[in-house]
């Protein structure tokens, strides 16, 4: 099956009205969720790195007191590659019905840096370093913060910090809008003891999503 993928230059001035909207279309495809939860993938220890953690901690604060929302990875307390399995166990067991983005920057060609991706599939994180980590979330967005070449952990520490703020500005505001439009669509909870074993098996599991496949 062939993904969906929506793409725009973080600078084009419709990137959020254009990359929101195939958020909230993907999540009308797919609803019955109760919460969000949003993991920004990232470290603090390199600039080119740092996308997810700076698009995390100002979701942090301009969704202050959603209590259906539920972010992790920022500045402060990052989700990488040495913590990820622990939260997305955290995440499997706290938040079952939540609808997961992932956000992440990545490598690519030379003339696609500054684009900005929605791709409506699991994120596979670590790919640009060869590294073999569990896919996250039901849908993610990725930036193109640098070339794609042999040396790529010097590719990332030497991008430029401020290009990567900008483009953190430019997801905050694309979440923020999709989060504002999911969350009156979001299915209301219904207590495990008692809800039907049919209705439960109906549910969304996230363990689906975040639990890594064998290739055949």
């Amino acid at each position: 099956m062939n993904r969906m993928l929506h793409y725009c230059h973080y600078l084009d001035k419709k990137s959020v009205a254009y990359l929101s909207d195939a958020l909230i279309r993907h999540y009308v495809n797919n609803p019955g969720y109760t919460e969000i939860v949003v993991v920004c993938m990232g470290t603090n220890r390199y600039s080119g790195d740092s996308l997810g953690p700076m698009v995390g901690s100002q979701l942090l604060q301009q969704l202050k007191g959603q209590r259906h929302v539920h972010i992790y990875g920022t500045l402060d307390n990052p989700v990488h590659a040495l913590n990820m399995q622990k939260t997305l166990s955290h995440i499997s067991q706290k938040h079952s019905r939540a609808y997961v983005i992932a956000v992440d920057a990545c490598l690519g060609q030379f003339y696609k840096i500054g684009t900005l991706q929605v791709v409506e599939e699991p994120l596979q994180p670590g790919v640009s370093l060869d590294k073999q980590l569990p896919p996250i979330g039901h849908v993610h967005i990725k930036g193109i913060i640098n070339n794609y070449g042999p040396l790529n952990h010097k590719v990332l520490e030497h991008t430029s910090l401020t290009f990567v703020q900008e483009m953190s500005g430019v997801v905050s505001r694309i979440l923020v809008r999709a989060v504002q439009e999911i969350l009156p669509k979001l299915a209301d909870e219904v207590p495990l003891d008692n809800g039907s074993a049919a209705t439960r098996e109906r549910e969304p599991r996230l363990w689906q999503s975040i639990i890594p496949r064998r290739q055949g």
